[in-house]
Parts: structure tokens; C-alpha cells; sequence
């Protein structure tokens, strides 16, 4: 899809570290707005990662309407979660960005 027909923002990296939780758990949230209604979104981990081990590389997976849609800006969050003791400095989202700080929660 082309990058110019909608918009990404918002974005929030945080590593929880906090003790009596499971496991350290990676969560980056954001929202897209598009043209129309019954667009979906998604991140996924890029395969393979780039040169920077500590910045982590997601890939953003943008789906169009499978059929009709109604003809109002939509809105739609997106969110990724990865469980990892792993120290991330920051989370790149491709294609064209942007690089989000990671903040450490303990």
C-alpha cells in the first residue's frame, strides 16, 4: 500500500521489567489512520534483523478492504508484544520508520 494513503503515530516502545511479572515483555503500540473503513494492521519481527542488535526491526503489514467500505477515516491501533529478557535500545517500524526509543520499566 502506498505509504501516503494513510498515517501511523503515536508511537510507544516500553521493555517491563518489573519484578513478579512473568517474563520481561517488549510492547510497542501505535495507531494508523486511513481513507476508509476495513483496513487492518499489524507488526510482525523483520527476517533477517539489521546490523544493530540492539535495535529491534518490525515490519508493518498493511491490508486493504476486502470488499465495499464506507467512505469515513478509520482509525486502528497497532500493537506487538515479544517476550525477552534481551536489552533493547530501540524499535525501528519498516517500511520508512520512524526509530522509537525503548523506555525500561522495572
Amino acid at each position: 500500500m502506498n505509504a501516503s494513503n494513510y498515517q501511523c503515530s503515536d508511537w510507544q516502545a516500553t521493555h517491563d521489567f518489573m519484578p513478579g511479572t512473568r517474563s520481561p515483555t517488549l510492547r510497542v503500540t501505535g495507531k494508523c489512520t486511513f481513507p476508509t473503513d476495513g483496513y487492518s494492521v499489524r507488526l510482525v519481527r523483520a527476517e533477517p534483523q539489521g546490523i544493530n542488535p540492539a535495535v529491534l526491526l518490525l515490519d508493518r503489514i498493511v491490508s486493504p478492504p476486502s470488499g465495499a467500505a464506507a467512505q469515513a477515516v478509520s482509525e486502528e491501533v497497532v500493537n506487538y508484544s515479544e517476550e525477552t529478557s534481551f536489552t533493547y535500545t530501540g524499535v525501528m517500524i519498516q517500511p520508512g520508520g520512524p526509530l522509537i526509543p525503548v523506555e525500561r520499566v522495572e
